[in-house]
């Protein structure tokens, strides 16, 4: 039998602000959000997961919305009003481009 990997890689655009959060213990995290294009169709699926300490301190200083990200991760599971729901977990994200900005319309000389 072949060994099992739990390994997920997502590369799009982050679709929301990232807000930095912390645990009651003082852990600093986020989840993020983003834009990843189906292989088949030219449809989108908005994915989320969730990132740790410096990670999360480094993705909240260097990116914003729009921007392209890889996200390299694992994936758990957790127990919630008897329910078992997926947990994604980014361990490694590389910074790929930085969303177009929006110029500013220039004031017209009086």
């Amino acid at each position: 039998m072949a060994a099992a990997t739990n390994v997920f890689t997502l590369v799009g655009n982050i679709s929301q602000p990232i807000e930095l959060r912390t645990t009651k213990s003082g852990k600093k995290f986020a989840f993020i959000s983003i834009a990843v294009k189906s292989g088949v169709s030219d449809d989108v699926d908005f994915i989320s997961f969730c990132i740790w300490e410096k990670l999360a301190e480094n993705v909240m200083k260097y990116c914003n919305k729009g921007d392209g990200i890889s996200v390299l991760g694992h994936i758990s599971t957790m127990k919630r009003d008897g329910k078992t729901e997926l947990m994604l977990t980014g361990d490694a994200v590389s910074f790929l481009h930085k969303a177009a900005k929006k110029e500013e319309p220039k004031a017209e000389p009086k």
